[in-house]
């Protein structure tokens, strides 16, 4: 499905932010939108720090894997931790667009409706508009840091997260566009972004890191899909509710198997460094979910605790090569 309404702007024109979602081109199930309040502006504040806690799983993997890839290369100083933060934030940013231009289809979720925080705090278009572009634009410092390769990512960034997630494109609705928009943009885009920043002269090991974060993405959100199935088969459109639980299944299952094959395998012969394994590790409960062909409410809770002994392991290691 692609929601009806022109562009982002036509959303911001009307008192209801979910009308411009609201026509929907297949035969489905009637949005909900009665839950939606009018002046309900201060809510924004609340809503942004809420999401900040419940989206760690997005904005702490971009966070490890730029650090990661400036540790990789001896490119750690206060500048790049600066551009870390800033990347992860527009990550978490990102997680948050989605969230809101999602909110009339998580309504008919619970579970999703407890974790999108703009279900049951709306807030109207104008002020979620002008908070996300202040928001985007203070992270924008960081970027500025080097020159016009730090602004065009930022600019690519800023409009991945609109087109993603935001009328006309909304290509998270369009089946194929929105499992490669997360296989490039979501793990991928942000560790390609920090070698072209610092000029790194590329080797093996990034090549090898970058294959493993598309396949990462991919897999992820193959596993997001199968886990939001049942709703999104009435209220939406992607990869999974076109070719079916069958077919989305054995895809996980062969995109997660050749994951763990390459990690495995790079790491045995020496192409990624040994004193990343701990992250793999990290990752193994995820991957057997996903070769069993899981994806319920446990896929969103280990993402979160994954993430959390990720960044332990992260710091620990930055200690000790101090």
């Amino acid at each position: 499905m692609t929601p009806s309404g022109s562009s982002f702007e036509n959303v911001a024109d009307t008192d209801n932010p979910f009308d411009a979602l609201q026509s929907q081109p297949h035969d489905r199930k009637r949005l909900n939108t009665a839950h939606v309040e009018k002046n309900a502006d201060s809510a924004l504040a609340r809503n942004l720090l809420a999401s900040l806690l419940n989206r760690i799983d997005a904005w702490g993997v971009t966070f490890i894997i730029c650090i990661m890839a400036f540790y990789l290369h001896d490119a750690m100083s206060i500048q790049t931790v600066l551009l870390s933060v800033a990347m992860a934030g527009m990550y978490w940013l990102g997680y948050v667009v989605n969230d809101y231009f999602d909110a009339p289809f998580d309504a008919h979720d619970e579970t999703k409706a407890r974790h999108n925080v703009f279900v049951n705090h709306p807030v109207s278009p104008t002020v979620a508009k002008a908070g996300f572009l202040t928001i985007g634009f203070l992270f924008l410092l960081a970027f500025t840091q080097f020159g016009l390769r730090g602004g065009v990512i930022f600019g690519v960034s800023l409009f991945v997260m609109w087109a993603y997630s935001a009328p006309p494109f909304r290509l998270k609705s369009r089946p194929g566009l929105d499992l490669i928009t997360h296989a490039l943009f979501v793990q991928t885009f942000s560790y390609l972004s920090c070698l072209i920043l610092i000029k790194a002269e590329w080797t093996q090991a990034d090549l090898t890191l970058l294959g493993v974060n598309f396949l990462a993405s991919l897999s992820g959100q193959l596993a997001q899909q199968l886990r939001d199935f049942e709703v999104d088969s009435d209220t939406d459109t992607n990869f999974a509710t076109t070719v079916g639980i069958g077919w989305t299944v054995a895809c996980l299952r062969v995109v997660t198997a050749a994951l763990v094959i390459l990690v495995v395998t790079t790491l045995l012969t020496g192409t990624i460094p040994m004193y990343l394994a701990p992250f793999a590790v990290a990752f193994v409960p995820t991957a057997a979910l996903r070769i069993r062909g899981r994806g319920g409410p446990e896929f969103r809770r280990l993402g979160t605790y994954t993430t959390v002994a990720a960044l332990f392991y992260m710091v620990l290691l930055l200690t000790i090569s101090l």
